[in-house]
Order: C-alpha cells, then sequence, then structure tokens
C-alpha cells in the first residue's frame, strides 16, 4: 500500500514541471521590457547610429515585403526568369523602405539636436522627409506631398502619444 512505482513518481515530476514552465511562460511582467537601443529616444544624440540601425530594421522589412509582392504579383512578360524579377523587386524595396526609415531617423535625430528639443516636432519633420524620398523614387510630387503630409502626421501623433514606447497593452494577458 505503500510502495509507489517509479514510473508513476516519474510522470508526476514531469507534468508538474511542465505545468510550472506553461505557468512560467503564461505570466506577463506588469511593463514589458524595451531595452533595445531602437527604441531609445531620437533626442539628437549619436545620430549616426541609430540612422544605421533604423536603416538596417527599414531594409529587412522591405525586403520582406518586396518577397511578399512578387509573389502575389503577376509576373512581367520580360524574358528575364521568374527568380530574377522577385530578387530585383526584393531588392528595390529594400532600398526604397530602408532608405526611407534611415533618413526618418537621421532627420528626427538632427533636427532634436539642432532644436534642442525633443517633440513631436521633430517627428513630423522625419515623417515628412521620409514620405518626400518615396515620392521622390516613383518620380510623383502628388504621392510625395500626400505621403510627406500623411507621414508628417503619422509622426507627430506617435511622438505626442507616446504610442511608440508601449505599443502592446500590458494590463490584459492574452492567451
Amino acid at each position: 500500500p505503500g510502495f509507489r512505482p517509479a514510473t508513476k513518481t516519474v510522470v508526476s515530476y514531469i507534468s508538474a514541471v511542465w505545468l510550472q514552465t506553461l505557468d512560467c511562460y503564461l505570466k506577463m511582467p506588469t511593463t514589458p521590457k524595451f531595452d533595445e537601443p531602437w527604441m531609445d529616444e531620437l533626442d539628437g544624440h549619436n545620430c549616426v547610429s541609430r540612422a544605421i540601425s533604423f536603416g538596417a530594421r527599414g531594409a529587412f522589412v522591405g525586403g520582406i515585403y518586396g518577397a511578399a509582392w512578387s509573389a502575389l504579383r503577376i509576373p512581367d512578360p520580360h524574358p528575364t526568369p521568374l527568380i530574377l524579377q522577385s530578387f530585383i523587386l526584393m531588392k528595390n524595396n529594400s532600398i526604397l523602405v530602408g532608405g526611407a526609415a534611415s533618413l526618418f531617423a537621421l532627420t528626427t535625430c538632427t533636427a532634436a539636436s539642432m532644436r534642442e528639443k525633443d517633440d513631436h516636432f521633430n517627428w513630423a519633420l522625419g515623417g515628412a522627409a521620409s514620405g518626400v524620398l518615396i515620392g521622390f523614387s516613383k518620380s510623383s510630387w502628388g504621392l510625395g506631398c500626400g505621403l510627406a503630409t500623411a507621414f508628417a502626421a503619422a509622426g507627430a501623433l506617435a511622438k505626442y502619444s507616446g504610442v511608440y514606447k508601449h505599443p502592446l497593452r500590458t494590463d490584459r494577458v492574452y492567451v
């Protein structure tokens, strides 16, 4: 009666460890930890390194977008192979989005350094510069003006509201 088989003990131990591990994964800290250097404020310090960091992340996002777009669009009737068309589209989008992100970070950081203030106006300048760059790359003044206005408003709103600091809610756990 007091004898417990070894297999039952091992199974209960494994299940207890598994439940404890699962419990640790389901618990969310009260505040998210954004210790990454790209989440720092664009306050006028280390402008070049932040521009390079933003540009690299933007180039990665642009490459992913180019890959998705090349998979969904109808291929060109040129004699160029399809894989080469996909790589060209990925390269173009990677350069465009990376350049826009880098220009945003550089403009925002430089404006904060020159004005000696870190406010939403700097982010509006960075957004406008990024929109103008995209308009120039597409050779469209209308697109450039529209995107400059939209990106300036979005940048100023993001800085003013502080949503870029904690983009996800921390008071609820969604399982």
